[in-house]
């Protein structure tokens, strides 16, 4: 096996909880409720890719996010999932589902024994299925393809005489409302193909999944009908998303129901199946890097200072850079790292690592609104997008110096 040789493998794990671990129904006053039903059940997909000295694992969860509280410690969480890919080489993401478990420690949730011993069956099953992502590794190719989904989400941060309101207030949405920018309505779609067999579909976009916020059921939302429709429909191989920087995106509905959250899937998983791909990259180098940041608290409901504490990491192969993000950054901070990246292909994918909260740029602070907090969901300096940002061309440059 030459230097540049990629390998890519795949697994997937089920990580469904007890009904008893419920959901996020307050942010603001902390509250959670039991579900009373699972619609379907919750995943945890699993990407390892290998090439020269590099192995990462690229684990992809239908959770809503996690903290180092939540976590009992971030290090110790990744730590008991590690064995041939070490800690710092596993890449944690999460679709952003809101009827997954209120797993951020906004409620108390997170100190129940129930709680606890479903994390851990949750980092054993990701621990398994990085360790079976690893035996079925192929040598393999990559391609890039883009699409555009319309009409599926939107700014949703409305500015009104009384302040900033979000949009599913504002029914029916309006023509000039889903005009509103910046949002971001590309699909890029990453396929790993062995031959004539895709292994792998990655398939990132922009928004909230809050089709069925608060319905007390378990349900990965718009993200997981979309990789159940591409696995249906064959020769997709494993699906995986990444969602990007929505901390200021919705659908223009909330909390309608399965079918809403359907309907969304299948359009995405549509103009999947119709993206169009650059020729296969052979022998594409595979390079990490990352950087931490531990940000000041301006919310004195956060005691935690590791709950501040930003994990960035990148990923290049060849032409094409993915940077993890951790928390709810703006769609804006996201567009400026992407147009100032030194990569022909750059993917901002967020809700990664441990979550820091939403994270305003200047203007949304300025603003103010939900996502300004200040709270257990928004707690950070109001710098912090700029630091975040600055990290991630940091890494960028680094990665493209070494390819």
């Amino acid at each position: 096996m030459n230097h540049f040789t990629l390998r890519a493998g795949t697994a997937v794990a089920n990580i469904t909880p007890p009904l008893e671990v419920g959901l996020l129904t307050s942010s603001v006053h902390g509250l959670y409720a039991p579900f009373t039903s699972v619609r379907l059940p919750l995943k945890a997909r699993v990407l390892v890719l290998s090439g020269g000295a590099a192995t990462i694992a690229l684990v992809s969860l239908d959770l809503l996010a996690l903290s180092d509280t939540s976590t009992g410690g971030w290090e110790a969480f990744k730590e008991g999932m590690a064995g041939d890919v070490p800690a710092e080489h596993i890449i944690i993401t999460c679709t952003h589902t809101h009827n997954a478990p209120e797993s951020v420690a906004l409620s108390a949730l997170y100190l129940t024994p129930v709680y606890r011993t479903w994390l851990h069956e949750v980092q054993q099953q990701i621990r398994g299925a990085i360790a079976m992502a690893l035996k079925s590794a192929k040598e393999c190719t990559v391609s890039i393809g883009s699409s555009v989904l319309e009409d599926y989400s939107l700014q949703r941060r409305i500015p009104t005489p009384q302040g900033i309101v979000m949009s599913d207030s504002l029914q029916p949405i309006s023509p000039e409302l889903m005009r509103r920018e910046p949002v971001d309505r590309r699909v890029h779609t990453i396929r790993f193909t062995a031959g004539d067999t895709v292994i792998a579909t990655v398939v990132h976009a922009v928004c909230h999944p809050v089709h069925e916020m608060c319905l007390p059921h378990i349900s990965p939302d718009f993200p997981g009908e979309l990789c159940n429709k591409l696995e249906a429909a064959g020769g997709n191989g494993m699906a995986l998303y990444l969602n990007g920087a929505a901390g200021d995106i919705n659908p223009p509905t909330v909390s309608e129901g399965p079918a809403a959250a359907r309907e969304h899937g299948e359009a995405l998983a549509a103009v999947v199946l119709q993206s169009v791909y650059t020729a296969p990259l052979a022998g594409v180098p595979l390079a990490f890097a990352h950087h931490d940041i531990t940000f000041g608290i301006r919310c004195p409901a956060v005691t935690n200072p590791a709950d501040a504490h930003a994990r960035v990491n990148a990923i290049a192969l060849g032409q094409l850079a993915i940077v993890f993000l951790p928390g709810e950054p703006f769609t804006a901070t996201a567009l400026e790292i992407e147009n100032a990246s030194p990569f022909p292909y750059t993917v901002i994918t967020a809700y990664a690592e441990n979550t820091i909260g939403y994270i305003p740029d200047l203007k949304g602070f300025a603003e103010g609104g939900y996502e300004a907090g200040p709270g257990k969901w928004s707690f950070l300096e109001t710098g912090a997008a700029a630091k975040l940002q600055a990290a991630a061309l940091l890494l960028l440059n680094q990665l493209k110096n070494n390819v």
